[in-house]
């Protein structure tokens, strides 16, 4: 959800940015675009104010940044982050009205992230020199976020046995690939202040960006070539989650991103197609959202979760660890 919850913020905060479409533009009004609040625990308002912002996104013609945009989905996730009492969320996830509406409502999601990623990293890519592009990237909403969960998430991977990975794959890096630059940064940040040298202190961290999509794939190497980070630290592959073609034996650990995987049964079979191509011990972290959020994103459930899990775990290669978050 890192795009949306960007949206959000700016939404909020009315930051000046790579989100506003002209820059030179007067700051306009967002009532015609939100509705007044609902109220709080009322489950039937709550899937009202859902299931009608969909219908006005699905009455777009263009999902990249704009005022429009930027009010409907700050006010869409505004409404699904809030958190709420199990009954209401319960309540509100098994009404038909927003059933029939969730895959449509997570498709347009994951496409206006895609094309908020792809602004901003072009964005930051104007840099005229590594240091301005850090310093533009920086700007972006919720880049202390990632910082502080990339610490977070290493510090979950060491209390799974792993203290210092040294390869990392991502599947699912995106155009504008937050989490592999600042888990690189802070592992050569924990290299250098170490007081115990790392075995093979002679090779660095290294991370790769995996995507599907050719275009994700030459926005992101472009923003990372921008940033002057070298590909012997940050390198792209592009290739679907579950192509046999792509070895992970080396890796140490591998992310799957939320947004990988439509549907539950997708985001299983990856998931098992991804372990068969890890070593045995190597960590695999899926991400995935819980509560209202799962009206962002498709997420695994129950038995069926559970099921993979087993599958992992009897085929020798165990899911040692599932960071839930929301950010890709």
């Amino acid at each position: 959800m890192s795009g949306l919850l960007a949206w959000a913020g700016v939404f909020r905060e009315k930051a000046r940015g790579p989100h506003t479409l002209t820059s030179g533009e007067p700051e306009k009004s967002c009532e015609h675009v939100a509705c007044s609040p609902t109220s709080p625990g009322d489950a039937r308002s709550i899937v009202d104010r859902i299931v009608g912002i969909h219908t006005r996104l699905q009455d777009l013609t263009d999902l990249s940044p704009s005022e429009t945009t930027n009010c409907l989905f700050g006010d869409l996730v505004s409404q699904c982050c809030e958190i709420r009492d199990a009954k209401t969320v319960s309540q509100v996830l098994a009404s038909c009205k927003l059933q029939a509406v969730l895959p449509s409502l997570q498709s347009v999601c994951s496409q206006a992230e895609s094309c908020l990623e792809s602004h901003w990293a072009r964005h930051i890519s104007q840099g005229q020199d590594p240091a301005e592009a850090q310093r533009l990237l920086e700007t972006f909403p919720y880049y202390g976020n990632y910082e502080e969960l990339t610490r977070l998430e290493l510090c979950a991977l060491r209390s799974a046995g792993l203290d210092r990975p040294r390869k990392i794959a991502f599947v699912g890096s995106g155009p504008l690939p937050l989490t592999p630059i600042c888990l690189l940064k802070a592992l050569k940040e924990d290299a250098l202040s170490s007081r115990v040298p790392p075995k093979d202190h002679l090779q660095g961290p290294i991370i790769i960006n995996v995507d599907r999509d050719e275009k994700a794939i030459a926005i992101s190497s472009n923003l990372i070539s921008r940033l002057g980070i070298p590909k012997e630290e940050l390198d792209h592959y592009c290739g679907s989650a579950d192509s046999e073609s792509q070895s992970l034996t080396s890796c140490d650990v591998v992310y799957l991103a939320a947004l990988v995987g439509v549907t539950q049964l997708e985001k299983e079979q990856i998931a098992l197609s991804i372990a068969a191509r890890m070593r045995p011990g190597a960590l695999l972290v899926i991400r995935s959202s819980w509560g209202l959020r799962t009206c962002l994103y498709p997420v695994s459930r129950g038995r069926a979760r559970a099921v993979t899990i087993t599958r992992l775990m009897n085929a020798n290669i165990a899911l040692k660890l599932g960071v839930r978050c929301d950010h890709r």
